[in-house]
């Protein structure tokens, strides 16, 4: 019986690690893009006033965009394994992947709002369900 409990919401956990690798490579590619597109954006001048942090250039977000997507990747290999810690920052990226969508739901971008929602509350159903070790059970 404990082997066939082991098993159990191993299609949740993998779906969960494969979106957080994807989230986490969108991420870093992104901070990437960032780092490298430093010089163009700095260049445009209706760009250059509205950034937050630093309104000369990219290189803050582009840090921590790439720091960010690389931690989130890490953590979704981390899901494969089940590791603990792997599971608790995915629940917790997904978590604020949830807070931070809703903030562009009364834009014209809500379609992708709503599916981020969508795809981080599946991350936190397969996490929260299957990926938390139950205490009890040990």
């Amino acid at each position: 019986m404990a082997h066939s409990q082991q098993h159990r919401g191993t299609g949740w956990i993998v779906t969960s690690a494969i979106l957080l690798i994807l989230a986490g490579g969108n991420i870093l590619i992104n901070g990437l893009f960032a780092l490298h597109a430093n010089a163009t954006i700095s260049q445009n001048p209706q760009v250059k006033d509205t950034l937050l942090f630093s309104g000369s250039n990219l290189d803050t977000w582009g840090w921590i965009y790439t720091i960010v997507g690389a931690v989130i990747v890490i953590a979704g290999l981390g899901v494969f394994v089940r590791a603990q810690w792997a599971v608790m920052t995915g629940l917790f990226a997904a978590f604020v992947g949830i807070v931070l969508s809703f903030f562009w739901l009364f834009t014209p971008y809500w379609p992708d709002a709503l599916i981020s929602i969508l795809l981080c509350g599946l991350v936190i159903h397969g996490l929260g369900r299957y990926g938390v070790e139950d205490v009890d059970a040990v």
